[in-house]
C-alpha cells in the first residue's frame, strides 16, 4: 500500500480510490453488517447515513481524527465515512457478534458497487463533496499507530511528509490495528471544508426501492441443541415464524431478496464411521 496517492475512477467525476486500492474485480458487490433497527430506519425514512469520526467506537480509530496538520502545509478537513467489508463469509461469526452492539437482530445488507459510487458521485456533485475509497491499513500494532506522529518513528515521513495532502490525513483515517484484520474492512469518505452533522450522522436522501441493496441476510439464531432440551421443536417453530415474518416484512419495504443465515443450523450428528 503507498500512502498519500489516489486515482480518479473512471466514468465518475468525484470518486477516487486511496492508496491504489480498487474493488475485487470478482465481486459486483460490498457488504455492511448493522443492526436491523437502524436498517430498518434507514429504509423508512429514505436515507443512507454516513457517520462522523467522532461516533467510532475503537479509540485508536480517532487518534489522529482532526490533527493539526498545519505545519506539513494542510488545514484538516472534515470528514463523513461509511464502512463496509469486501467480503461476506470470512470471519462470519465474529462479524455478527460485534457489529450486532445491543442488538439482538442483525442484517448483512449486500450494497451494489455501481448504485453505490453513482449514488455517492451525484450527491458530491450537487453539495460540494469529494468521495475518496480507501482499504483499511491493518499494518501496525497498537503501539505502533500511536507513535507514527513522532519524527522518530520509522513511518513519520510516509504519513507526515512535508508536503502533506488530503490523501495522507485520509491514510490516518484507514489505520486500524491487526486485531481487527478478520473485517476486511473498505472506507468510503465524503470530504469537505465543512459537513454539518445530525447527532453525528450525514444522511444522503435515497430510496431503497432503486436496487442499491441486493439482498438482506438476517442474522443467524442461536443453536438450538437438541438434547436435554424437550421444547426444542418449540423453539425451533417460534425461531422459524419469526425468521419468516420478518422476511416479509422487509421484502415489503426493501424488494430484494432477504434470506436467514444458517450459521448455526444443528446438523444431526455421525454416529457410525463406514
Amino acid at each position: 500500500m503507498k500512502i498519500g496517492i489516489s486515482t480518479l475512477k473512471d466514468g465518475y467525476k468525484h470518486i477516487h480510490m486511496l492508496n491504489g486500492y480498487s474493488f475485487p474485480k470478482d465481486k459486483t458487490t460490498v457488504f455492511k453488517y448493522m443492526p436491523m433497527d437502524r436498517f430498518v430506519k434507514s429504509v423508512d425514512n429514505k436515507e443512507l447515513v454516513f457517520v462522523s469520526p467522532e461516533t467510532w467506537y475503537d479509540p485508536f480509530e480517532q487518534l489522529y481524527y482532526g490533527i493539526d496538520c498545519s505545519p506539513k502545509g494542510y488545514k484538516t478537513e472534515e470528514i463523513a465515512c461509511m464502512c463496509v467489508s469486501e467480503k461476506s463469509s470470512t470471519n462470519e461469526d465474529a462479524c455478527w457478534r460485534v457489529y450486532a452492539g445491543s442488538s439482538s437482530k442483525t442484517v448483512r445488507i449486500s450494497l451494489e458497487q455501481d448504485k453505490l459510487l453513482q449514488l455517492l458521485d451525484n450527491y458530491a456533485d450537487s453539495n460540494g463533496f469529494e468521495v475518496y475509497v480507501g482499504r483499511a491499513n491493518y499494518k501496525f500494532e497498537k503501539k505502533e499507530i500511536k507513535k507514527l506522529h513522532l519524527p522518530s518513528s520509522k513511518h513519520y515521513a510516509e504519513f507526515f511528509p512535508y508536503d502533506m495532502s488530503r490523501e495522507h490525513y485520509l491514510s490516518l483515517m484507514l489505520l486500524k490495528r491487526k486485531s481487527f484484520l478478520y473485517e476486511n474492512e473498505v472506507r468510503i469518505f465524503l470530504v469537505k471544508e465543512t459537513i454539518t452533522f445530525d447527532n453525528g450522522c450525514l444522511k444522503i436522501p435515497y430510496d431503497y426501492a432503486e436496487g442499491l441493496v441486493s439482498n438482506v441476510m438476517l442474522s443467524p439464531y442461536p443453536p438450538v441443541r437438541p438434547k436435554g432440551d424437550l421444547a426444542v421443536d418449540v423453539r425451533e417453530r417460534i425461531n422459524n415464524l419469526e425468521s419468516e415474518e420478518i422476511k416479509k416484512v422487509l421484502k415489503s419495504k426493501v424488494g430484494c431478496r432477504i434470506q436467514q443465515s444458517q450459521l448455526y443450523q444443528i446438523c444431526k450428528r455421525i454416529e457410525r464411521v463406514l
